[in-house]
């Protein structure tokens, strides 16, 4: 597994170089707007490197179902058409990830959900679950990937506890998350602030697949939904409360927008890599916490999970009185200014 996840490292590293090059001299750039938060045209095609060189770790290990996470990756990787320049409309997207998601989960045998508080849900229920599970953590790193190594440290943090967390159930489990972060490491040694370039759609899309399929895994062999989802849970706290606010405001929540935590916090100030440094701090007390919690320990969990929440709460509430001047402004009013988007990192 070591020498397979090694390669995966390596050939991302050699194909992001490559793919540098060649969306330089093509011009395959996203150029700075408006709504950006990078100020350099930067290349987009990264998440083409960690795709082929987790796929490569996935081949060397003959990891279980390989032919269903390859032809899933495959549709997935049509949005590259978005990242060489050429919109494609959100609709679209979301169809392509439907497709992704229904691919997998009829290429595979899903057994019935062994998770404590929901065991027993399988046949055609389990998987149109698991459809919208996969399509769910798609969009969560599609939302999420918006500055310089934000998604890159998210996934080796989370695949690293991952790994440990269903190492219990199957080694086949640990595969998938092992090699996933390491063909991260080969492309974010090029995505540090400042990047030189950004894994783009297909890069976001593919680690929200990897993790949707390692996580429904988990959970079908045995393991809590919390103990799942907690090495990913500032993820899903920065994305559920962005969605409910702009729901509350009756605002598209698929509209491109900078109202994400992570996003405010750099219009505060903060910089790409001190926003980085504290996904890694988080993400590593709620990827411990999981551990923790996995191999029965509750106290320590807790208290890890509980600092965690309490840093994003802190997070939040500082940034509501920043974006609109001194006076502060609540976060379920409609923004005196127009949303912006963020750009693919």
């Amino acid at each position: 597994m070591l020498n397979a996840s090694l390669t995966a490292l390596f050939v991302s590293w050699v194909l992001t170089l490559l793919l540098l090059a060649g969306a330089q001299r093509f011009q395959w750039v996203d150029r700075p707007n408006r709504r950006s938060l990078h100020s350099l045209p930067t290349p987009t095609l990264g998440g083409i490197a960690i795709l082929f060189g987790t796929l490569t770790g996935l081949w060397l290990n003959d990891v279980p179902d390989f032919d269903a996470i390859v032809l899933a990756s495959g549709v997935l990787a049509l949005i590259v058409v978005d990242d060489v320049g050429r919109p494609i409309a959100a609709r679209t997207k979301l169809l392509l990830q439907i497709l992704t998601g229904t691919l997998w989960v009829t290429m595979v045998s899903l057994s019935p959900i062994q998770s404590p508080g929901i065991g027993g849900v399988s046949g055609w229920l389990l998987s149109i679950l698991a459809v919208l599970w996969l399509v769910s953590w798609m969009n969560v790193f599609n939302f999420m990937d918006g500055i310089d190594a934000i998604s890159g440290t998210q996934t080796i943090v989370a695949g690293v506890s991952l790994a440990v967390v269903v190492g219990r159930y199957s080694a086949d489990l640990q595969i998938l998350p092992l090699t996933l972060a390491c063909a991260v490491v080969g492309f974010l040694i090029f995505n540090l602030p400042p990047a030189r370039i950004f894994m783009g759609d297909v890069g976001s899309a593919f680690l929200g697949l990897c993790f949707g399929v390692v996580t429904l895994q988990a959970i079908i062999s045995g393991a809590h939904v919390l103990v799942a989802i907690l090495p990913l849970s500032a993820y899903l706290y920065d994305t559920g409360l962005t969605i409910v606010r702009r729901a509350w405001r009756r605002e598209n929540v698929l509209q491109a927008h900078r109202e994400h935590l992570y996003q405010r916090l750099s219009q505060r100030g903060w910089s790409h890599g001190w926003i980085c440094f504290a996904v890694l701090g988080i993400g590593s007390m709620l990827g411990a916490a999981a551990v923790g919690l996995s191999h029965g320990d509750i106290f320590w969990p807790v208290l890890l999970s509980a600092t965690a929440l309490g840093l994003l709460i802190t997070g939040t509430v500082s940034t509501w009185h920043q974006k609109d001047g001194p006076t502060g402004q609540s976060p379920f009013q409609s923004p005196r200014q127009s949303t912006i988007s963020s750009t693919d990192h």
